[in-house]
């Protein structure tokens, strides 16, 4: 993550700018990622004399997570801003707030042993209360950047009161995906509160790209109706690459399929036959679809189909894979679901929405649901990991727009991950700050290698820099807020 500062004086409807380059990870020892608590998460409130009946509640949040030092053998982190919360119905049954510190030790080739200590506060309560790492707990191995801790109260625990918690998290600072089916916004006013399957929301409740926006430059005749995507990944510069549903006729590029991979910015990526050209399908003038996709950062692009096809050096290829364009089977359905445990064992349940994270852990969502002997019903929305686990559930994800409708499952057809946990990319570019006339708003534009990005602002060189813009794939955005003052601002462009 890189930024860039620019300083707009205003005076007397003049802006000067003053352009200077920032890079927040020059010092390595200063890098901050925000995290966010996962499904499995829990709270316990624990007797250990008594013979009440204790049961864990699950527990969400956010922390960030700062690189202190690595010494190649000893790596500290501190946590700072901790912020929980437990609860299980209606109300708070405990929120936990405070900071502490990570740390992973290398011995030689073994794996590192973790060490946690967090001191918090419990419900505004003046007492610290003291959290270790649960040396009786079973130890999970999860590969970084995720991580995953049971912890014990140490300091104030007693035999009718000890405190447990279980953390699982990650560093993600939105979702972004689209959903199977529409929803009804009851957070906005009709009739703009309709959210279409071909629309790109935010997890924290915003449209960060409606349907119209992304096909609006690919020569579509005008009148069709919304088209829903199938298929989400973001490029350098913040350029959204999707897939279609259905096949549609472009004026400009001709027939465009359910399998091509196209850009917002009018052009065909991919055609689907260049994607599975590696596999030599028997039958290559087939379209067989593109159910998921992401572009790693070598350029090789992960994907799924819908549509099972024959490989001669590799054999039946199902949409439940997860495949390359390198001509690999990166992951078959089977391998996705191996620590799941389906009713109906020898099936493919599809592959809808796919994330791999930099340590290996895939994210992933299915065509269809199916029931789980451990774990319970799993819908096809549901935000799945390849460990075992459910991330977020579908209704989770949508909750934010607070949906009229009264379903358990939306749908997951895309998503995309904002994370600190990806590569930084070379330091973004400030290009112009103007004044818009007469609004007196301040126009912000950038070049930047980032996928998306984020704008702060302060009022003195000092800071505090705060977001004054959503998180966006765009290179510009307008501080609509500036013409309500005539102050000095700092702008910051922050990008991942």
């Amino acid at each position: 993550m890189k930024t860039q500062t620019a300083l707009a004086v205003l005076l007397k409807g003049l802006i000067v700018a003053q352009v200077h380059p920032g890079n927040a990870q020059a010092n390595s020892s200063q890098q901050v990622w925000a995290y966010r608590l996962l499904q499995g998460s829990t709270f316990l409130d624990d007797c250990r004399i008594c013979e009440r009946l204790t049961m864990p509640l699950p527990m969400r949040g956010t922390f960030d997570l700062v690189l202190l030092e690595d010494t190649g053998t000893v790596t500290r982190y501190a946590l700072s801003n901790i912020s929980f919360t437990a609860s299980a119905g209606a109300g708070t049954q405990a929120r936990v707030i405070g900071d502490g510190t990570y740390t992973l030790i290398s011995p030689g080739p073994a794996k590192p042993f973790p060490e946690m200590t967090l001191l918090t506060s419990i419900n505004d309560s003046t007492n610290a209360y003291v959290f270790t790492i649960d040396t009786n707990a079973p130890v999970v191995d999860r590969a970084w950047p995720l991580l995953q801790v049971s912890l014990i109260e140490t300091q104030q625990a007693t035999l009718t009161q000890v405190y447990h918690m279980d953390l699982l998290a990650a560093p993600l600072r939105e979702i972004w995906f689209s959903t199977a089916s529409g929803l009804t916004a009851s957070k906005w006013q009709s009739p703009t509160n309709r959210i279409s399957s071909g629309d790109v929301l935010s997890d924290s409740g915003r449209m960060v790209r409606p349907n119209g926006e992304l096909l609006r430059k690919l020569g579509i005749m005008p009148g069709i109706p919304e088209i829903g995507i199938d298929a989400v990944d973001i490029a350098r510069g913040g350029e959204i690459f999707f897939s279609l549903n259905d096949d549609v006729f472009s004026e400009t590029l001709g027939p465009i399929h359910h399998g091509d991979l196209l850009s917002e910015h009018g052009k065909i990526v991919k055609r689907n036959q260049e994607l599975l050209a590696a596999f030599k399908p028997v039958d290559a003038g087939l379209d067989y679809g593109l159910d998921a996709v992401q572009i790693m950062t070598n350029g090789e692009i992960y994907f799924s189909i819908t549509t099972n096809l024959v490989s001669p050096q590799i054999g039946m290829l199902f949409r439940g894979d997860i495949l390359s364009d390198q001509g690999l089977l990166i992951k078959s359905h089977q391998q996705l679901l191996s620590r799941f445990h389906p009713r109906v064992i020898d099936h493919d349940y599809g592959l809808d929405a796919l994330y791999v994270w930099p340590g290996g852990e895939i994210w992933f969502s299915t065509e269809e649901g199916f029931t789980d002997t451990q774990l319970g019903p799993i819908q096809p929305g549901d935000l799945l990991s390849d460990q075992g686990f459910v991330v977020f559930l579908n209704l989770e994800l949508t909750s934010a727009f607070a949906p009229v409708e009264d379903l358990s499952d939306f749908g997951l057809d895309a998503i995309y991950i904002v994370t600190d946990a990806i590569p930084p990319a070379p330091t973004p570019r400030i290009l112009s700050i103007k004044r818009a006339s007469p609004s007196g708003d301040i126009s912000v534009g950038w070049n930047g290698s980032g996928r998306v990005f984020q704008v702060e602002k302060a009022m003195r060189v000092t800071g505090p820099f705060l977001p004054t813009s959503s998180i966006v794939p765009d290179l510009s955005w307008i501080d609509f807020g500036a013409s309500q003052t005539n102050a000095v601002g700092l702008y910051r462009l922050r990008q991942w």
